[in-house]
């Protein structure tokens, strides 16, 4: 009774309209009883029928019904008129910028209705294709790898024995609704010396509701909606795995962030031959399962091949259930090199690391790029002996896998995707991959050799 009375105080202009659907009710009200003949109103309709009687010579009550209709769709017209007057006013005081209400709803309407994507990966590589398909989508699935090992997320891991939370956050951030304060947060990393330095706000928020709800599933839901992410984020698998690589001299290395130490310890000398997880086999999280299977386009990468990508398809069932999905599975090959994982690999050689662990048949399609990076930012990048990925593309044709080559550096050409471009050219080639094109014919417009 107080909220109602609340509407009622002087200077909200809501009395009046609300009065006046009161009126038009009342109008309805009488009409519906005049066509009725219900006599409700006993005297006021002996009084119609008296002054019928004098214009028209007859008691007939084909006149009465038809003033009650009359009184009907007046009293119609006033109510809609109210409602009308009274939803605006509602939504002035509510929220008074209603164009950019409306266009905020248009917007989500848009992106519910998007392509279902599912990105698998880890690191900063997914982070940023998250950030660009939020702006075409609202129906991603984020597929994170949690092997993880060092810096914030390693301590954590192992102090409260939780899954890698690093990654997890990376991605939630990517896809919160807006750039807000609130994100930010998540994302600073505490300084100094003492037990917190080192950790990021948003890991520590995160293992606090682990531990809270005690599975990761329900910490990421949460988490989700404090940020009012677009999309979903969930974990390859809910275990706590290690990462574990056989290396080219024949030694074997445990753990993520030991695996890139050893091969630059080695001066790059050695490489990744082969990696496992510890335990092998970890049990996939359900949620990563479903989205698979209803999805329309599932990317691997951009990331690191070893460290961030083949994680997660080392959980059994998230490889089966992307060769059992009918939706195309495309790779996103790094436009550089990196130093400790592919020290000098061409893109046949991250798609052969990719095949040996996987097998054939599970990767349709390669996007690469064929833009070249400004000559002061390759310049920085040979320091580390980073360099382009060459693509050799008779190899890659050898291996049944179609090629897409497109420029996805954008205008500032640094040595990284660009986001708007790379999300551009997914959206481009989702639209080919639902056409009845011929493959014959659809593989020339994917591929567009230059």
């Amino acid at each position: 009774m107080k909220l109602l009375l609340q509407w009622l105080y002087p200077g909200l202009n809501i009395k009046r309209w609300m009065l006046l659907f009161s009126f038009g009710l009342m109008l309805l009200a009488f009409g519906a009883a005049l066509v009725m003949n219900y006599q409700v109103f006993g005297r006021i309709e002996e009084e119609i029928l008296r002054l019928l009687f004098v214009l028209t010579g007859t008691y007939s009550y084909t006149f009465l019904a038809a003033a009650g209709i009359f009184f009907v769709f007046i009293g119609l017209f006033f109510m809609l008129w109210a409602i009308r007057r009274l939803v605006k006013r509602f939504f002035s005081l509510v929220a008074p910028d209603q164009e950019s209400v409306s266009r905020h709803i248009v917007s989500k309407w848009e992106l519910s209705r998007g392509l279902k994507v599912v990105a698998i990966g880890g690191g900063h590589g997914l982070s940023m294709l998250l950030r660009g398909l939020k702006t075409k989508t609202s129906n991603i699935s984020a597929i994170v790898t949690v092997a993880d090992d060092g810096g914030s997320s390693g301590r954590l891991r192992e102090e409260m024995n939780i899954v890698a939370p690093g990654d997890l956050r990376n991605c939630l951030v990517a896809l919160a609704d807006k750039e807000t304060v609130l994100e930010q947060l998540f994302q600073y990393r505490f300084g100094g010396e003492g037990e917190l330095a080192g950790h990021s706000l948003g890991n520590l928020f995160l293992a606090a509701l682990m531990k809270e709800f005690g599975n990761v599933q329900n910490a990421l839901e949460t988490a989700s909606t404090v940020l009012n992410i677009r999309g979903q984020v969930m974990p390859a698998t809910a275990q706590k795995i290690r990462l574990c690589a056989k290396m080219s001299d024949g030694s074997t290395i445990e753990g993520e962030s030991e695996i890139a130490a050893y091969v630059e310890k080695k001066g790059g000398k050695v490489k990744i031959i082969h990696v496992d997880t510890v335990p092998s086999a970890p049990i996939a999280v359900g949620d990563a399962l479903e989205a698979i299977r209803n999805a329309d386009l599932i990317t691997l990468g951009p990331g690191s091949l070893y460290t961030s990508v083949l994680p997660d398809l080392l959980v059994p069932e998230i490889l089966t259930a992307i060769k059992e999905s009918s939706a195309p599975c495309m790779y996103i090959c790094n436009v550089m090199t990196q130093p400790g994982e592919t020290l000098g690999y061409t893109v046949s050689d991250h798609l052969k690391a990719l095949v040996d662990h996987v097998g054939k048949g599970v990767i349709d399609y390669v996007l690469v790029n064929n833009g070249v990076p400004k000559k002061d930012v390759l310049k920085r990048y040979e320091k580390v002996q980073a360099h382009p990925v060459e693509i050799d593309r008779k190899k890659i044709q050898r291996m049944g896998i179609i090629l897409i080559e497109e420029d996805l550096l954008g205008v500032e050409k640094g040595a990284v995707h660009d986001t708007d471009t790379l999300c551009n050219e997914i959206i481009r080639i989702s639209g080919l991959l639902k056409t009845n094109i011929a493959p014959e014919v659809l593989s020339g417009y994917l591929g567009r050799a230059k």
